[in-house]
């Protein structure tokens, strides 16, 4: 079953992260990987494109999850990571994944709460190509899907900066880059569907560099895959073995 994107190294200031002061971005997020993540958000400042009900259930389905983190923060707890995806050697023939090529371009870093204990961020994708769809799916280039992630950077009225539950993982997509990936939609109700992302490579150098520190260069039989492969010779190679309907 698929996941929303996973923070595979997650850390929270209760913890044990070094509080931040006001209007101070955290030392430990300074690296380039992530950095984005580390920009604090005004959320008076972003525009929420998504529909007001929609925002409502994504808000409903998350509430618990980040409260959950919170209560295990107060008694002691220390969380190390959560469960995403699954990261496989060779090409998945999964019947629902969809194989798309998409361009990160913009994300929102959203407080469920007034005082932004509860917060997640949601990565905006642009599609470009779609090589591989069930015929229930009826993505194509031109349209957008949504990946949420807990945690988040928010700059409060006050000016100080929470960052809580944000994943320390090179890994993490970055703003402007296009990748070749595998996603699943979470649900299917209106504009800007929810989805979570499997495996993922980086096309944005030219050529397919996997995205992930558990993701192999080669399928099961020891066979070099994707990994290397200029975006045509990837997209050539995927259509030679994903049938024209993923769900067939």
């Amino acid at each position: 079953m698929f996941a929303l994107l996973p923070c595979h190294y997650l850390l929270s200031q209760a913890a044990g992260t070094p509080q931040s002061k006001p209007g101070e971005i955290p030392a430990w997020l300074a690296g380039k990987e992530y950095q984005w993540r580390a920009t604090a958000v005004d959320p008076k400042t972003q525009i929420d494109t998504v529909l007001p009900s929609i925002r409502m259930e994504r808000n409903a389905i998350w509430q618990p999850v980040l409260q959950d983190y919170r209560d295990m923060e107060k008694g002691g707890g220390i969380l190390t990571g959560t469960p995403g995806p699954p990261m496989i050697s060779d090409v998945s023939l999964d019947p629902w994944d969809i194989w798309v090529i998409a361009t990160f371009d913009h994300y929102l870093v959203i407080p469920i709460d007034s005082d932004s204990k509860l917060i997640y961020t949601e990565i905006n994708f642009k599609i470009n190509q779609v090589i591989r769809q069930p015929h229930a799916s009826s993505l194509s280039p031109g349209m957008s899907f949504d990946v949420d992630e807990d945690g988040g950077c928010i700059k409060k009225a006050n000016g100080e900066i929470v960052s809580w539950w944000v994943s320390s993982s090179q890994y993490s997509p970055q703003p402007g880059h296009t990748y070749l990936m595998v996603i699943r939609p979470q649900n299917n109700n209106g504009k800007g569907a929810l989805y979570g992302i499997g495996e993922r490579w980086d096309l944005s150098t030219g050529k397919a560099v996997p995205d992930s520190d558990s993701l192999s260069c080669q399928d099961n039989s020891g066979h070099h895959v994707i990994c290397g492969e200029t975006t045509q010779e990837a997209i050539s190679y995927l259509q030679s073995v994903l049938p024209i309907d993923s769900s067939k």
